[in-house]
């Protein structure tokens, strides 16, 4: 209050200072041509004090000077960004001040231009999805996982893809905990994106999709064993609506059926389509993968693998390629050619939520990556209790911290509540063409420096509980035969 009233004075006396300088200087005017040029220069001094007044007053003089001391301050606004409770579909907003860090990534942005969200599903499942803006395009790359997460993902979908199309879904492999939003559950309520009826959850039934892109194997179990089929012969008819491979199947015939242009990542490289123009700086590029041609005895092979081109900055996403997959797609990008030379990537995705069987050297070393983010649960023993294949893997922490140490993670196992809770969030990477952009919606605490990373566990015999997968009956310091070990150590 008090500097309002100093304010409102000060005007009022440069008012009063203004009228007699004002009439001093047109009588001199009157007297002498030298008038003329007294009463132009009263006029400048006075916009002068009246524009520092101003400054000093209104609190703009102390943001100038701040930013003229702080060069690596950014001038962009905060952002706003959204929460997703992992138990919940409700949402909250919060905003951070955004910074470049010495690495040239500015933490707590979303620029608009390009955006790639690591989502998180909402359940007690893990699962990947990834949504991408790309321009005006809306793109989707995998849908898991099972449960409610379908309902999740679309609402959260919803507030980006305002006109209900997504221009190009990629789905990877036929894995459950990737293509089971795609389906979704049986719900009378469920409607699409223009509020129709249409009795399930699922992606493809929610949205109207402009290109689909999968999988040209899959694996199937017929008579209790593992059998390879191509993808694009099968018909949901052939596997009922027992298997989430059938559901996905039925859901994308739907899809054909409403205008959907399908491919599959064969398709795609037999007929030399594989480079999408998203806009005049922005594509989409379906990359090469041995396993698209020749059948794998590991169905995460068959994953389609994609890179984001935005001007200089790339994005690599492969989806749950394993160790062979990776070695034949370094071989084939081989550096021989420009268009078989794999960029610096600003980004990488892990491979496979971080399994100790994907990310390796072989690939890692041709696209020296900035960030890493490993769409996983931390800790999670829903897939093992063996500590040395529970996300993120030790041996994936190895050979990513040769590259950096912006690895991030969406979610993380809560023993205390036995809930999947957030870690990171949904970490956002985005561009604006020149900087790129790093947000979370719960933190950027880089995942060598998490109390998770940093703490102590008690294993037996190298498992973290007794019991299978999905066990939560972990090992104490009274549990017979057990040893207290890091959890994860991050390598010099």
């Amino acid at each position: 209050m008090a500097a309002k009233k100093k304010s409102s004075s000060s005007k009022s006396n440069n008012k009063v200072v203004s009228k007699k300088t004002v009439n001093k200087a047109k009588k001199a005017v009157k007297k002498s041509p030298k008038g003329v040029v007294i009463f132009f220069v009263v006029l400048i001094i006075l916009a002068l004090v009246g524009g520092a007044i101003y400054l000093v007053v209104s609190g703009k003089f102390d943001e100038w000077f701040l930013k003229k001391n702080n060069p690596s301050q950014t001038t962009t606004q905060p952002v706003q960004t959204s929460k997703i409770d992992p138990t919940t579909t409700a949402s909250t907003s919060h905003s951070h001040n955004s910074h470049e860090s010495e690495d040239g990534i500015v933490e707590d942005i979303i620029y608009d231009d390009f955006q790639i969200h690591f989502l998180e599903l909402g359940n007690e499942y893990a699962g990947d999805s990834v949504y991408i803006k790309a321009a005006g395009n809306d793109i989707l790359i995998d849908a898991g996982s099972r449960g409610n997460s379908a309902k999740t993902l679309t609402d959260y979908v919803d507030k980006y893809c305002k006109d209900g199309k997504l221009e190009y879904v990629i789905s990877t492999h036929n894995h459950q905990d990737h293509i089971a939003g795609f389906a979704g559950v049986n719900d009378t309520k469920a409607t699409n994106y223009k509020g129709e009826k249409v009795g399930k959850t699922g992606v493809f039934y929610h949205y109207e999709v402009g290109t689909l892109i999968d999988f040209t194997y899959a694996s199937v179990t017929v008579n209790k064993k593992s059998v390879e089929v191509l993808n694009k012969n099968q018909k949901s008819s052939d596997y009922g609506s027992g298997t989430e491979y059938g559901k996905y199947l039925a859901a994308r015939e739907y899809l054909i059926e409403n205008g959907t242009t399908y491919y599959t990542a064969k398709d795609l490289w037999d007929n030399n389509k594989t480079v999408f123009n998203l806009s005049d700086d922005i594509k989409m590029t379906i990359l090469y993968n041995y396993y698209y041609f020749n059948e794998s005895n590991d169905v995460n092979n068959y994953s389609v693998c994609s890179l984001f081109t935005y001007k200089d900055h790339n994005y690599m996403l492969t989806g749950d390629l394993e160790k062979e997959g990776e070695e034949k797609l370094a071989e084939y990008y081989d550096s021989s050619t420009k268009e078989k030379t794999l960029p610096h990537c600003d980004l990488f995705k892990a491979g496979h939520h971080g399994s100790k069987t994907s990310s390796n050297d072989v690939l890692l070393n041709k696209i020296t990556p900035s960030i890493c983010v490993a769409c996983c649960c931390a800790g999670s023993t829903e897939y093992t209790v063996n500590n040395d294949n529970i996300f993120p893997t030790q041996d994936f922490i190895n050979r990513i911290a040769k590259h950096t140490s912006r690895v991030y993670v969406t979610s993380l196992y809560d023993r205390a509540s036995k809930k999947n809770v957030s870690f990171n969030g949904i970490v956002i990477v985005s561009s604006n063409g020149d900087k790129v952009g790093l947000s979370a919606t719960n933190n950027l605490t880089r995942l060598k420096d998490t109390a998770w990373f940093n703490e102590k566990i008690y294993v037996v015999s190298g498992k973290v509980a007794s019991g299978s997968a999905g066990s939560t009956d972990f090992y104490t310091e009274s549990s017979s035969g057990a040893t207290l070990v890091p959890q994860r150590v991050w390598p010099e």
